[in-house]
């Protein structure tokens, strides 16, 4: 079996070498000064395994449809799954009725691409609104659970994570979370709290993830079980 092409990212925090399998493709995170045959080496070695995750997301991403922001879609807002509904109105809203998001527009252009791009614009802001006071609050709660406290918090867009913490203490969240449940939406902020103390993933680390969160482990699992669900084409 061939040996995948991967990219390598190194960092000088990293102690461990790490394989991931995104959008089909691969990354190596490693050490400044790992060696690269060590890399390349262990690479081939789990080819195998790397082929069977690249092909596994490459059929489910080919298995999903392109969004196209019309009545009929499918969305997820705080863990549960709406159907899209868009109205006419007098003024622009949205809103959640029973299992529907709602988007009303005053003007509904007969151009299913025209009036794609204003319901995408209507549901964007209305996700960022949403996400900017949940995950505000949800970050307050916890950073009196777990008595740890952040820099600063800021709510921005994130492709391919959930959230950061760096050396200055300054936490990032992705408002995509607003699509996942309050308390997978808690772990991501204890997780991210966590490292205002170890900023690694060391044992200590996780140690202390377990001991203030205590069902991380669910949460993890119902972020890798959803994740293909939870994104914005920008």
């Amino acid at each position: 079996m061939p040996t995948p092409e991967y990219q390598l990212v190194r960092s000088s925090k990293r102690k461990t070498v790490s394989l991931q399998v995104k959008g089909g493709k691969v990354r190596v995170l490693a050490p400044m000064r790992l060696a690269e045959q060590f890399i390349n080496d262990l690479v081939k070695e789990k080819s195998q395994w790397l082929q069977l995750k690249i092909t596994e997301q490459l059929n489910h991403v080919e298995g999903l449809s392109v969004r196209e922001y019309q009545t009929g879609e499918y969305y997820y807002y705080q863990g549960e799954r709406y159907a899209l509904l868009i109205e006419q109105a007098n003024t622009g809203n949205v809103s959640i009725i029973d299992n529907t998001i709602v988007i009303q527009l005053k003007n509904l252009s007969s151009d299913s691409a025209e009036l794609g791009l204003k319901v995408k614009k209507s549901l964007h802001a209305w996700y960022l609104k949403e996400a900017k006071q949940l995950l505000s609050n949800r970050f307050e709660a916890q950073c009196k659970h777990t008595k740890l406290s952040a820099a600063s918090l800021k709510i921005r867009y994130y492709k391919s994570r959930w959230g950061s913490c760096d050396a200055k203490q300054r936490i990032n969240l992705n408002w995509l979370l607003v699509m996942a449940p309050v308390e997978v939406i808690d772990y991501v902020i204890v997780h991210e709290l966590c490292h205002t103390i170890h900023l690694n993933h060391s044992s200590r680390y996780w140690q202390l993830v377990s001991q203030l969160y205590p069902n991380f482990k669910q949460a993890k699992a119902w972020l890798k079980e959803h994740q293909q669900h939870l994104y914005w084409e920008n």
